[in-house]
């Protein structure tokens, strides 16, 4: 979900799905007096933009939109305390988005965190697809 609330605290942890992978970027406080964005390897970036772009191998992105609070802003559990079943628990590519107000009448907006935008759907039956091709059930290979 995209970060709405652009005053973030030093110490606040952000995650990215990426290629079916997380990454994880802290706020830390710059030499400066500035707030610095640290990715787990230990680079830094003054915006959320290029550590999002460091994250996709150079390819330009709006960090606001890259990358989410995750947990409140606390750091993740131990891997092995999120592993779930295969199969279990699923989390979909495609989430309904909590504020409906202003939607068209039997639509809702849905967020898709492939190309990080929302669309419209059909408000009683949940997406397959967004209107950019990327498929629930195999995020990785959009509709040609």
């Amino acid at each position: 979900m995209p970060i709405e609330n652009r005053n973030l605290q030093v110490g606040t942890r952000l995650v990215a799905r990426y290629k079916k992978q997380e990454h994880w970027v802290t706020v830390v406080e710059g030499e400066e007096g500035g707030l610095r964005y640290r990715l787990d390897d230990g680079r830094e970036f003054k915006s959320l933009s290029p550590a999002g772009s460091a994250i996709m191998g150079g390819v330009a992105c709006n960090g606001w939109r890259f990358w989410s609070v995750a947990n409140g802003g606390k750091a993740p559990a131990p891997k092995a305390a999120r592993k779930v079943a295969k199969g279990a628990n699923k989390k979909g590519l495609f989430e309904r988005l909590p504020d409906q107000e202003g939607q068209p009448e039997g639509m809702a907006r849905y967020f898709c965190s492939a190309c990080m935008d929302g669309f419209l759907a059909p408000a009683d039956e949940e997406p397959n697809e967004c209107p950019q091709g990327h498929r629930d059930e195999d995020p990785a290979v959009p509709i040609a």
